[in-house]
């Protein structure tokens, strides 16, 4: 697989996770949780690839200085933008799960029945305060604010990216952008390649 390849398919599971958890919210609690551990190892995954500078990979912090245009520069603090968010968004969201019930669900059959039951009883006898409850409620507030904060700086990344980057923009639609590239300059030289 060429290296931009691995860049549009990072692009396309970060983005699709995003949305899958935005549209599930309250609704698919558990999926919910498990859309935003994916979204946590996409952007630790990320943070890596920035630092080891892997090939295809842009970097992501913005540069003012040398060859990059300005279109360059802002496109690269959009991203960075958009992975802040979604960090603020994603840690926000761990910190009001009871991640050990979560990973508990999933390792289901490695937890006795007895150790379970002991769980369920000291959560009956938990009591909550109402400080527990305003932080909780805090969280939540903060966790949607930076969700439609994400939501909102993707649709500007789009739209910069339509405006001002479209080839860049059109390369991370799989088939759209060098094919339609390649179409154009055989029929302009009058050949056509062979499949295969």
């Amino acid at each position: 697989m060429k290296p931009f390849h691995y860049l549009r398919l990072f692009h396309w599971l970060f983005a699709g996770s995003f949305i899958c958890a935005y549209l599930t919210g309250d609704e698919g609690e558990l999926l919910h949780v498990w859309l935003g551990y994916g979204l946590i190892a996409l952007l630790l995954s990320r943070l890596v690839i920035a630092v080891l500078r892997v090939r295809g990979f842009p970097a992501l912090w913005p540069i003012w200085t040398g060859n990059n245009t300005f279109t360059v520069s802002a496109s690269r603090m959009l991203v960075v933008a958009l992975l802040l968010s979604t960090s603020i968004t994603v840690v926000t969201g761990l910190s009001m799960v009871d991640n050990t019930r979560i990973l508990g669900i999933a390792a289901g059959s490695l937890i006795s029945p007895a150790a379970a039951d002991t769980d369920r009883e000291m959560e009956t006898h938990e009591t909550s305060s109402s400080a527990d409850y305003e932080s909780a409620e805090w969280l939540e507030e903060l966790h949607e604010f930076a969700a439609n904060t994400t939501l909102g700086l993707a649709g500007a990344h789009i739209l910069f990216l339509l405006l001002l980057r479209r080839r860049f923009a059109l390369n991370m639609i799989p088939g759209f952008g060098n094919s339609r590239a390649k179409s154009r300059s055989t029929h302009a030289t009058g050949t056509a390649s062979l499949p295969g």
